[in-house]
């Protein structure tokens, strides 16, 4: 490790020194660092856009040309390289990568597409693998509660997905080839651009189309990657009608299929551990936006919903057919109950959306209402897609029982007032109400959050506010556990929302003596959660043999620490960026994370993480990217043997792509082409303890999700 990491080091240092200026190299010939967050238009944080520098609340950004540089073809790749997030896998079967914000699990981040939460149930799971980059402008992130505007679920943070709205007629393709480990990775994509001459009307188009084949790392027989193929097709449309009026409209459509564990030639249910899953999702969007006798506002409509098939099991330690040990009784006798292991599920997703807005001298007034509405229905099947009781038997229309089927929804108002005085002070108060179904009371979201520019050089933030989630009716862990058992959960009387508040304080630097070519930023964060949802041992049985467990509300936990982000324009053609995260996250009281042993601190929550980046961009001979990701120890569970790993090893990914660009001129238009050759993950860093075998720990597994591995990708654009 430590060899590895001083090669990297001497990577950078070498690379960055080449970039310094030379002795008597002036100044004035090296641009802004416009790129720097704090230059950049946002708009998550406040649902207003203002300059990033100009906000009490910290705005973070990826963008295109990020996503270019490094090969990132989805979110979540993309996200990896924003300091204090993670994106990190949850299963060697399945294959679900999970965003963490500031150790806080999926659970607790609010994900938008151009501010609507189209990740409902299910999506929330698989979806984040689901959206290219292809057709985003930008990725904001806003890190702290932000329920006081954007309701249940806003507890860790929001990561708002921004697409780009064309100004020129343009298109592109990309294709790209991966060896992973041996196997390919495949991916094309497409974007086709249109505006009309006058300005009233733009239109995108995107696809995108992946195939990869599973990997088996250790060459147990059993996946650690899952053979995977999906595609993503959508739309996005903008109408200027009027003076002031946009209308905007957007669809997508995504299907894939993955399937992990061993024998993928085999049907699920033949084989010793499979995990399938078959995803349809549809989402779309319609926004007006407007003004009227100077109040600005926004009316906005959109839905989500998500189909999947699904199969988790297998016969388990009993051998396959061909294997020298093979018992054809046995076989027989695994197979008749791994054929009832199917499943059905799909979630359903309405949202509505309205934002009026109206500034009165210093002050900026916001208020507006947001409802929505969601179903879930989930259920058993055998290997011909009939629907099963909880005993295993096959139910006809009258006597369905599946393991879930309701709906629940949440309307809330909210109220902000952004005060900007002198352009040195910004004060943000914010109120929310949110009324959800499965909580009896009204839960209150206030908000704080101030900025003081005590000079040019110097900008100083603080913040509380508040967040909460409510309880949904499906939980992906507890729908794998309880597919062979008939097990369901309810919940318990007086279930309260889990709450959190959110404190932080931060400073940004850009000297002047810089020339605006470095940033430093630094922010020291807490959040407290209280009532965390919790599910009980079996608290009632029923006279069919189902047993009923309940969500409570169990006791609290704290998330603390501080992050620190440099970014610094070395010359015209190179930039550096910085980032360095401390997180302390312990429970209360330790809860029992095996049995018979209890644990405070957080699982798989390293205290510390970084990011670091390189450019170097030369439209005439080519660019470079360096990406450099670190990753601390952690505590991890083993399940099957019932033991924890106190501390696992360290892993520092080191990413390197190079890329040549191609101009030409084909009949006069004029043609771009640019080729991208890279190693990803250099040092080949991870998990060394990966258990092995059918009856293998699938969730004992962290680190880094993919192995080293050789990319080539080429783009025409015109």
């Amino acid at each position: 490790m430590k060899i590895r990491l001083l090669a990297s080091a001497i990577i950078l240092l070498a690379l960055s020194q080449s970039a310094l200026p030379r002795s008597g190299q002036e100044h004035e010939h090296r641009s802004p660092v416009i790129e720097l967050d704090a230059f950049q238009v946002v708009s998550t944080g406040t649902r207003s856009e203002r300059m990033a520098r100009e906000l009490p609340i910290r705005t973070e950004l990826l963008g295109a040309d990020l996503f270019l540089a490094s090969g990132s073809r989805d979110l979540a790749s993309a996200l990896e390289y924003m300091s204090g997030i993670r994106t990190e896998a949850n299963c060697q079967n399945c294959g679900t990568a999970e965003i963490k914000m500031l150790g806080l699990g999926s659970g607790y981040n609010r994900l938008l597409f151009d501010g609507q939460p189209l990740f409902s149930g299910l999506a929330s799971v698989y979806g984040i693998e689901h959206v290219p980059t292809a057709f985003i402008s930008r990725v904001e992130v806003v890190k702290g509660g932000a329920s006081s505007l954007y309701g249940p679920g806003a507890v860790a943070g929001v990561i708002n997905i921004l697409p780009k709205e064309p100004v020129t007629n343009k298109q592109r393709y990309d294709t790209s080839i991966e060896s992973v480990d041996g196997e390919q990775f495949r991916s094309a994509s497409l974007l086709r651009d249109w505006s009309s001459e006058d300005g009233d009307l733009a239109l995108s188009l995107y696809g995108q189309f992946n195939d990869n084949d599973a990997v088996d790392i250790n060459g147990d027989g059993f996946s650690e990657i899952t053979q995977k193929r999906f595609h993503t097709l959508g739309a996005n449309g903008w109408l200027y009608p009027t003076e002031t009026g946009k209308l905007s409209l957007n669809y997508s459509y995504s299907w894939e299929e993955r399937r992990g564990g061993n024998a993928l030639d085999l049907l699920p249910h033949e084989a010793q551990t499979t995990e399938q899953l078959e995803h349809r999702w549809h989402r779309g969007g319609i926004a007006w936006d407007s003004s009227f006798n100077e109040i600005d506002y926004r009316l906005s409509a959109s839905a989500s919903y998500v189909t999947r098939n699904s199969y988790y099991g297998g016969v388990g330690s009993v051998a396959l057919p061909g294997q020298s040990d093979f018992d054809d009784e046995a076989y027989q006798e695994a197979l008749a109950d791994s054929k009832l292991l199917y499943g059905y599920s799909d979630t359903m997703r309405y949202y509505l959306d309205t934002l009026f807005s109206q500034s009165f001298g210093e002050h900026h007034f916001s208020w507006g209402a947001q409802y929505q509405l969601d179903h879930v229905f989930d259920e058993k099947r055998n290997e011909r897609g009939k629907a099963l009781r909880s005993n295993g038997e096959l139910a006809d229309f009258s006597g369905q029982d599946p393991i879930a089927d309701g709906s629940f929804d949440n309307l809330g108002f909210f109220v902000q007032d952004e005060w900007i005085h002198k352009q040195d002070t910004t004060l943000i108060t914010g109120l929310r109400l949110d009324k959800h179904s499965e909580i009896e009371n009204w839960v209150l979201s206030p908000r704080i959050a101030l900025r003081h520019s005590s000079s040019p050089d110097w900008t100083w933030r603080a913040s509380i506010a508040t967040g909460f989630r409510a309880p949904e009716i499906f939980d992906e862990d507890f729908h794998i556990e309880i597919l062979d058992d008939p097990t369901r959960t309810r919940n318990a009387h007086g279930l309260k929302e889990e709450k959190s508040i959110s404190y932080s304080a931060g400073f940004v630097w850009t000297p002047s003596f810089a020339d605006d070519q470095f940033q430093l930023e630094g922010e020291l964060y807490r959040t407290e959660l209280r009532d965390t949802f919790n599910v009980s041992d079996i608290v009632y049985t029923a006279s069919d043999g189902t047993a009923y467990k309940e969500r409570i509300n169990a006791g609290g936990s704290t998330v603390q620490g501080f992050e620190l982000n440099a970014a610094y324009r070395l010359s015209e053609r190179w930039k550096a960026d910085l980032g360095l995260t401390h997180v302390d996250a312990t429970f209360d009281e330790a809860p029992e994370v095996l049995p018979g042993i209890f644990e405070r601190r957080y699982l798989e929550t390293p205290q510390w993480s970084g990011v670091a980046k390189l450019k170097y961009e030369n439209e005439e001979l080519f660019d470079l990217f360096l990406g450099l990701v670190y990753t601390g120890p952690m505590i991890a569970a083993r399940e099957v043997e019932g033991t924890l790993n106190e501390s696992t090893e360290s892993f520092f990914v080191v990413d390197l792509t190079a890329t040549k660009h191609i101009h030409l001129d084909v009949f006069g238009k004029e043609r771009h082409i640019d080729l991208m050759a890279g190693v990803k993950n250099i040092f080949d860093e991870r998990q060394q303890d990966i258990t092995s075998g059918p009856d293998r720990d699938t969730t004992y597994f962290y680190g880094p999700r993919f192995p080293r591995s050789v990319i080539l990708r080429a783009g025409l654009s015109w």
